[in-house]
């Protein structure tokens, strides 16, 4: 049946060592898919960073408008709720203007008590108003306060408020206030 070693299966030659080959090619197995397997794995795992992270961003500057949203809803405290919602809207867009324009933050408390002022502040607008004893207290940044027109500054620290107290009016002279002094900045003629 073989002669001298043949043997009798194609593709097969009966001597040693020759077990690799069929019909005298060589088989040789890729092993170049492997390499490229790392490539891919490597980009895969950029790409998976990528998106973790852009994830991470989006949720942060989420979060970061919130709470500036919020912050700029807690500067406006109506303890009476006599503020009318549009008001309060109104003088939330003013704080917000006076904030990206001039750097000035606006916080407003109007309470049915006593006002406590916060610490006096050189970037604070302060209006505080006690309805109950028709009594407002107003601090000024210093640079702001020599920024408006002498009579304003004395007038918001003394006694603006008290006609729209004894007329019942205070909500309509506190956003009175708020523009006047934006007005004021915006023309410092």
């Amino acid at each position: 049946m073989t002669r001298g070693g043949d043997s009798d299966e194609p593709g097969r030659s009966g001597k040693s060592g020759d077990s690799g080959e069929l019909g005298g090619e060589r088989i040789e197995f890729a092993t170049h898919s492997s390499r490229c397997a790392l490539p891919r794995a490597i980009w895969r795992i950029l790409l998976l960073v990528m998106v973790v992270l852009g994830t991470v961003w989006a949720y942060s500057w989420h979060f970061e408008n919130l709470a500036h949203r919020l912050k700029s809803q807690d500067a406006i405290f109506d303890e009476t709720g006599q503020l009318p919602p549009e008001r309060l809207a109104l003088l939330r867009d003013a704080g917000q203007a006076m904030r990206e324009a001039y750097g000035i933050t606006l916080r407003v408390q109007v309470r049915t008590g006593p006002v406590q002022p916060p610490e006096p502040d050189s970037k604070t607008l302060f209006i505080g108003l006690d309805t109950a004893s028709g009594k407002a207290v107003v601090q000024l940044p210093p640079l702001l306060a020599r920024a408006l027109p002498a009579g304003l500054a004395q007038s918001l620290a003394n006694d603006y408020f008290q006609p729209y107290f004894a007329a019942g009016a205070w909500p309509e002279g506190l956003y009175a206030c708020v523009l006047t002094i934006l007005e004021a900045l915006r023309d410092p003629t």
